[in-house]
């Protein structure tokens, strides 16, 4: 899948930014959709029902979890450039191609 998503072209990236969490949506061709999803282990109230609401918009569009859609997951034991007070951040892409 990593494959197909590096062979498609990016039409259009839809940016959710807060403290804690990055959320890129790309829309794209051969995959259709991907989200790359950035956060540090201190996610704020806010940032999980924002993560909350973006597994409910998945599994109302297709009827699966994310869970189900994980192409790469990074657990990373160094700061990411956009949280630089934290120790650590989690990086996953998800796409809704691997399950279906």
């Amino acid at each position: 899948m990593a494959a197909q998503i590096a062979d498609s072209k990016t039409i259009e990236v839809r940016l959710t930014q807060a403290e804690n969490l990055v959320i890129a949506h790309h829309t794209a061709t051969v995959v259709t959709e991907y989200w790359d999803i950035v956060y540090a282990p201190c996610l704020t109230d806010e940032e999980i029902a924002e993560l909350v609401d973006l597994e409910e918009q998945i599994f109302m569009r297709y009827g699966i979890r994310p869970e189900h859609m994980v192409v790469t997951r990074e657990e990373n034991d160094y700061p990411h450039p956009w949280f630089p007070g934290s120790k650590s951040h989690t990086y996953s892409r998800l796409c809704p191609k691997v399950a279906l």
